[in-house]
């Protein structure tokens, strides 16, 4: 599992009407510095949503190739319900030239199973699991649990794992499974051009932000 974590990785998969990502992007930068990229996200998340747009989310909405975009997302608002501890996003889903469905609503929760971080070069990873995860593992679940017509379901983990003491990763597997009405329009390649992709950006996104961070703080340290 490591030795995969050093590889940029992207696959997804279609069982049970559900789709399945799984994305491992490695980070030149140790663990401690991603984990705090990511606790910037649950801040952000938690407190000002809209900002997760400059950086995390930064270019999601549309692919620089037309010809890939097969849905356009139109963001219209993003709050946070402390009380609730959930995010919501609205949001326009477009199928060019076919149709714009207006006001879809996705409302989730993330939340930080906060485990000990510690590298340990002799240890033997085990296959990841939700029931079997490494204590040096940091892990973090993302479920959508209202998204309107758009999802029937939508669940996520994300694991910022040590590779070595200047070398992290990050691993994201995420399942979908799409509304009835949605899933007449999606097959393999619209998924990979629609979805996979987001996620890809999304994890590279969180890889540049800290490996600028970490070049910031090596400067520093000269």
């Amino acid at each position: 599992m490591k030795f995969l974590c050093c590889l940029l990785v992207i696959l997804s998969c279609y069982t049970d009407k559900t789709y399945r990502t799984v994305c491992a992007v490695p980070v030149d930068a140790p663990v401690e510095v991603s984990d705090t990229i990511f606790a910037h996200f649950i801040h952000d998340f938690q407190t000002d949503p809209d900002a997760l747009f400059n950086w995390a989310f930064y270019g999601v909405g549309t692919q620089d190739d037309q010809s890939k975009n097969a849905f356009l997302l139109d963001y219209k608002e993003t709050v946070y319900i402390p009380e609730e501890e959930y995010g919501r996003i609205r949001m326009d889903v477009i199928i060019p030239g076919l149709t714009r469905f207006k006001d879809i609503v996705l409302e989730g929760k993330v939340l930080d199973d906060r485990r000990p971080l510690v590298y340990n070069p002799e240890l033997n990873v085990e296959e990841l699991s939700m029931t079997n995860i490494p204590n040096w593992i940091r892990h973090f679940d993302i479920d959508v649990h209202y998204s309107g017509q758009l999802l029937e379901h939508g669940y996520g983990n994300l694991f910022i794992i040590p590779i070595d003491e200047t070398h992290s990763a990050f691993m994201m597997d995420i399942n979908i499974k799409y509304g009835w009405f949605f899933n007449i329009f999606i097959n393999m390649k619209i998924y990979k051009n629609s979805v996979e992709w987001r996620v890809n950006r999304y994890m590279q996104n969180l890889k540049r932000v800290a490996e600028e961070l970490y070049a910031e703080q090596t400067e520093t340290d000269i």
